[in-house]
C-alpha cells in the first residue's frame, strides 16, 4: 500500500511522531513535507499531498491513502475534499476514521493535531488503515452522487 502523509507547520510534530511509529503500525509512510515547523500553508501541502495520491492511484491502482493534518484538521480536509476523487474524512476518534473508510470509502485522513493526542491519533490511524470500504450498493449509490453537481 502507498501511503502518503503531509501536514502544515501546526502539524508538524505529530505527523513526525506518526512517521516515527510507521514500524508499529507496519507501513511505510512518503512524508511529502514539511520538513520543519517553520509558517506554511496548509492548502499547499494538503493540494501536493492529493495530486500525489492520485498520481500514484492511476498509475498502479494501489489503493493509495493519505494523511494530512494540520492545527484544527479543518483546513486541510476542506482543501483535500475540493480534489476530485478525493474523498477526505475528518476524524477525532478511531470510529469516525473507521466510518469514513467503510461507509464514504475515504482515501485520506484528516487529523487535528491540537485536537487529539499522539495516542489517540496513532488508534485514528490504526482504525483507518485497518479498515476497508464496505462494497454494499447503499454506500456505492452514495459515493456516485458526491461527484455530482447538486440540482
Amino acid at each position: 500500500m502507498n501511503l502518503f502523509i503531509a501536514s502544515d507547520h501546526a502539524g508538524f510534530d505529530l505527523k513526525a511522531e506518526l512517521v516515527k511509529r510507521a514500524s508499529l503500525l507496519q507501513v511505510a509512510f512518503t512524508d511529502l513535507g514539511p520538513e520543519s515547523s517553520a509558517s506554511v500553508d496548509y492548502p499547499d501541502y494538503a493540494n501536493l499531498l492529493c495530486k500525489t495520491l492520485l498520481e500514484q492511484e492511476a498509475k498502479t491502482s494501489s489503493g493509495a491513502l493519505g494523511v494530512l493534518i494540520c492545527g484544527s484538521g479543518v483546513g486541510v480536509s476542506i482543501a483535500a475534499n475540493r480534489n476530485p476523487g478525493i474523498r477526505a474524512v475528518l476524524a477525532e476518534s478511531p470510529e469516525v476514521a473507521k466510518l469514513g473508510r467503510e461507509h464514504n470509502h475515504a482515501n485520506v485522513l484528516c487529523m487535528g493535531s491540537r485536537i487529539v493526542s499522539l495516542e489517540t491519533a496513532t488508534e485514528i490511524l490504526k482504525s483507518f488503515l485497518q479498515a476497508k470500504p464496505d462494497p454494499g450498493e447503499r454506500h456505492l449509490r452514495r459515493i456516485q452522487k458526491l461527484g455530482k453537481k447538486p440540482d
